[in-house]
Parts: structure tokens; sequence; C-alpha cells
């Protein structure tokens, strides 16, 4: 398999130009490869239309989009046949932009904030940044002594721009955001989720179309719709079967499940064990206290949180507790009688079921799957996927593609 995606660090790319800062106008047909980088990227679409996806997420382009991608970001373009694209590209040091832009108090929130990075400009903003990029690009092909200072100088003039421009754009609004959308879908789901509900029902219900609640769902949980009510139905059943009166028919139907052995093949697909097994590993002495936490509303807020958050690599239960004002003993006490699994478990447990839809439906490189999902290198994450799964991701993909 060829190294995707393309990975340009620094070194490799800055040395031929003398300066860390590279501004250039280029044509583009057809699609460009997945791939990241050390350095931040800017791309402004002068002409032409297309598709920019940016770590999983789509975002329709044509003159005026602008995306400021990071070395966190896995991207590619997309370009229409008939549409070929235009584009103003700049790339640039994170860490020289730092030093350059320490006069500017909203640097750092410029690069690390977690609003959309591909926006649509108004006609005055698009205007102001092609000329902002048009006089970068003329210092960029001079001979002066300084030209990497009059750069970093005009940088931070369109950081500045597009910083201003994003918390302004109504377009930013419609990414998939933790709102009422999302909030009220999944407060939908947990309510009803041993009744036969489909997509449509749960969108009918809140009030929006069923592409936008599938897009906003599919960002904050990492899961299709079918998967994240299995997923949901399947937590219920673990707090049932933790008990010692239901019967694992009962369960069953009581969990929405629409035949006992439907029930076990997603119970086993999901737990790696059966119903059966896992009522013998997990019985507890007291009812009362599993019946009173399953209740608990405080536990579904925490899994939305650890739902919303699990792709970051830093995700801790000292956050999420301090997050929620508890101390991070309760928090694993909860954890674990609710899901009848440690913080560490569940988190590993949503991680790999992400990464399973990764690596079943696409080509995504093994690495690119692990940092989409929360992992810092390959190793981490074929050892959890490992311990989750019983095979490697290589191993899971082989079987999915019947290879």
């Amino acid at each position: 398999m060829p190294k995707i995606p393309l990975y340009y660090r620094n070194d490799e790319f800055f040395n031929e130009f003398g300066t860390t800062c590279y501004i250039n106008q280029e044509d583009m047909i057809d699609v460009f490869p997945v791939y990241r980088h050390d350095f931040i990227e800017v791309s402004l679409i002068l002409e032409g239309q297309g598709t920019e996806i940016i770590n999983d997420v789509k975002y329709p382009v044509k003159p005026g989009c602008i995306s400021v991608t990071m070395p966190w970001h896995f991207h590619t373009l997309h370009t229409k046949p008939d549409h070929p694209i235009k584009r103003f590209i700049c790339e640039f040091s994170m860490e020289d932009f730092f030093n350059y832009s320490a006069i500017w108090p909203s640097a750092k929130d410029a690069v690390f904030s977690k609003k959309s990075p591909s926006i649509l400009l108004s006609e005055k903003d698009f205007e102001e940044c092609c000329s902002i990029f048009n006089s970068m690009y003329s210092i960029f092909t001079s001979d002066d002594p300084d030209r990497q200072t009059r750069l970093y100088l005009k940088l931070i003039e369109f950081m500045m721009l597009f910083h201003r421009a994003r918390e302004e754009n109504d377009n930013s609004k419609t990414l998939p955001l933790p709102d009422n959308i999302t909030e009220n879908a999944l407060r939908y789901i947990h309510q009803h989720f041993a009744e036969q509900i489909t997509i449509t029902t749960v969108a009918r219900k809140i009030g929006v179309g069923v592409s936008v609640l599938r897009d906003n769902l599919k960002a904050y949980t990492g899961m299709e719709f079918h998967t994240l009510l299995t997923d949901i139905r399947i937590r219920n059943a673990c707090i049932l079967l933790a008990l010692k009166a239901p019967t694992v028919k009962y369960i069953s139907q009581n969990t929405g499940f629409s035949s006992i052995q439907n029930f076990y093949r997603s119970f086993k697909n999901i737990k790696g064990i059966t119903p059966d097994e896992f009522r013998r590993q997990h019985w507890l002495e007291s009812e009362g206290k599993a019946g009173y936490l399953m209740y608990n509303n405080e536990i579904w807020n925490i899994l939305y949180y650890i739902y919303q958050h699990f792709d970051e690599p830093t995700l801790t239960p000292e956050e999420v507790a301090h997050t929620f004002n508890i101390s991070t003993s309760y928090l694993h006490k909860i954890i674990k009688y609710n899901f009848m699994q440690t913080f560490s478990e569940l988190l590993r447990e949503i991680r790999i079921g992400y990464s399973c839809g990764l690596l079943a439906e696409s080509d995504m490189p093994i690495v690119q799957a692990a940092v989409e999902c929360g992992y810092n290198n390959t190793k981490t994450f074929s050892r959890a996927f490992q311990k989750q799964k019983g095979c490697t991701p290589t191993e899971f993909r082989m079987e999915q593609k019947g290879e």
C-alpha cells in the first residue's frame, strides 16, 4: 500500500524556499491525495467548484471559500471536472507565526479555535484577502532580504481577517455543533430506544431534516444512526443483565431488539462475549443501587460529553470529572455501575467502534484511522484494537472486505 496520507514536514518543505512562508497560485483538476503537514496551510478558492474534506467532514467550495488547516487535519480537495479550481495556497510555520504574532492577543485563539476550518467569505472580505495574497506573492517572488518578516506581517493581517470572519460568518453555523439538534436527538433516542424507531422518526420528532440529523449525529458520536441506536440498546441491556430478575428474553424484548437471536448477535459483536457470559461476569449484589444509577441524568450528560471528545488524545477521567464538577473517584464509580466498564474500557470501546467504521467503509490508512479516533500512534491503536476486537486493524479490514 502506498504511503497515504502524504505527510509534509517543515524541514522537507521549506528548505528550498529560503523562508518558512510559501505562497503561490495553482490550478487543480481531479482529486488531490489525502495529506497532512507540520505547518499551517491556507487555501483561498478563486475560481471553480468542488469539495474539500477535512477530518472526514465535507465542505463545498466555490470562489470566496477559504480554509485554514492545521497539523492535526487530514484533508483533500476534490474538483468538479467541468469546474476546475484555481486557488491561492499558502503554507507557513506555526512556530514562526506565533513568534511574529506575539503582539496579537488572539493569535493562539485563531489557530486553536474549534470553529469551522472552512468558511465562505463575504464579497468585501474576499476582495481584501485577494489583495493580501497578491501582495504576499509579490514579496515571496522578490529578492527582498526582509521578505520573511514582511510575509509574516501580511499573514498576521490575513489571520486577523479570517478570525473575525469566522466568528461572524453564518456559514460556520452549518457545521454539526453540540447544539439543540444533536442534544435533542440523543435525548429522544435514549428515551425511546426500546421502541422501533428510525432516523426518520427522530428527525420528525425534533423537527429537522434527516440528512442534517445524520450529519450531526455522525460528527459527534462517530457513528451512523443504526450503529448508535444499537450501541445505546446494548448499554441498557448491560444494566439489566447485571440484575438478578430479568430473563435474557425479557431484556432483548425491552431494549428494542426484534428477536433474541438478533440481540445475541449484536451483543457479541459489540461486547465480544454473549449476554450470558456478561451476566456471569457482572452480577451485582445490589439491584437497588444499579437501578438507581441507571436513571441518573448525570450519566447521560457524561456519556454525551465523552462521545463529543473521544477523538481527543488528551481526554482523561480528570478532565471529564472537572467538566462536571465531580470527583474523579465518583466519575469512575457511576461509569462502572452504569456501563459495567471502567472509564478506559468505555473510551476504548467508543474509539474502536468508530475506527471499525473507518476501516470497513473506506480505504483510509491505519495510521490515519488511529489519529481520527484519538490515538497518538499506530502501536497504541493496534494494541487497543486487538484487545477490543480480538484481531488487528489489518485483519479486521481484510475480513470485512473478504480478502
